[in-house]
């Protein structure tokens, strides 16, 4: 059977200070400890890391996921970079070196028109280097990829969160599905382009509706623009034991009638430790 791979996982020093159980007085939580004793349990071989220093409370994440890189051979992160100060090729392989095997991006509030201002050596030393790019948005905010995704197809780009359509409490009807995906489906004429099917607390009213039916007509439409071997489970550890158990954030796919054993196995496990085998790593010493 293929080890399971988590495609979306969070780690701070001290736990996530979101409205969130660590946030309590007297709570301390080891995030690595806690992942590892999870990804334990569940066979999970590798997860990738998504950076995030966007707020005060946070702001050394990149520091201190270089610090942790070395505990596990599961850890796998995204540094964060600000959309508003691209990196430099130097700052990108200072994060190589540290360990990094992609880079991660949000997208809100008009953010991503500015990607435009980006210059092309950046993509393309992504793309060189076979990096993964992690990005949250919503989904207004996928319109902008198509004029970087032209110019590099090829370029790893994964898809947060379904692509954060609407979150609803029924099954939304198939054009209703549709309609809400259309700007993460148009990306799926791009090979590099993948989508996480993770977050499905935050699409799902109430948050704690396991399995997430609500949801399941955005997961069909997915899969038909791009293929159960271009969706990777992602847990959103540690947010989503708000909301859910760890396990249940990997048993749902299990529950969908539209997806076989192969689908799910290649979802959650096989597609991201293939992406993951093909980044460029450096030599070693």
């Amino acid at each position: 059977m293929t080890q399971r791979a988590d495609a979306h996982i969070h780690l701070f020093d001290g736990g996530y200070r979101g409205q969130s159980f660590s946030s309590r007085p007297g709570v301390s939580i080891d995030d690595v400890a806690c992942y590892d004793s999870l990804r334990g349990d569940h066979d999970v071989a590798a997860a990738l890391i998504v950076g995030f220093s966007g707020a005060q409370w946070c702001g050394d994440n990149n520091q201190y996921l270089a610090r942790v890189v070395g505990l596990h051979d599961w850890i796998h992160p995204a540094a964060y970079v600000s959309v508003d100060s691209p990196p430099g090729i130097e700052q990108l392989e200072e994060f190589r070196q540290q360990g990094f095997i992609g880079i991660s991006i949000y997208l809100y509030d008009g953010q991503s028109k500015t990607l435009a201002t980006w210059p092309d050596e950046i993509w393309s030393w992504l793309d060189e280097h076979n990096w993964l790019v992690s990005v949250n948005s919503d989904t207004d905010g996928w319109s902008s990829w198509p004029g970087v995704l032209a110019r590099f197809p090829e370029l790893r780009l994964l898809v947060s969160h379904l692509g954060e359509p609407p979150p609803t409490g029924l099954p939304p009807e198939p054009d209703t599905a549709a309609a809400a995906l259309q700007t993460v489906t148009d990306l799926a004429r791009f090979r590099g382009v993948s989508v996480k099917l993770s977050g499905f607390y935050a699409i799902s009213d109430p948050g704690h509706d396991y399995p997430h039916q609500a949801g399941w007509p955005y997961v069909e439409q997915l899969v038909t623009a791009f293929g159960s071997d271009r969706l990777l489970w992602g847990s959103d550890f540690p947010p989503c034991l708000d909301c859910l158990s760890f396990p249940q954030t990997i048993d749902l796919f299990d529950k969908m009638p539209f997806l076989d054993l192969k689908d799910v196995a290649a979802i959650t496990g096989g597609n991201l430790l293939a992406l993951l085998d093909a980044v460029r790593r450096p030599d070693p010493a």
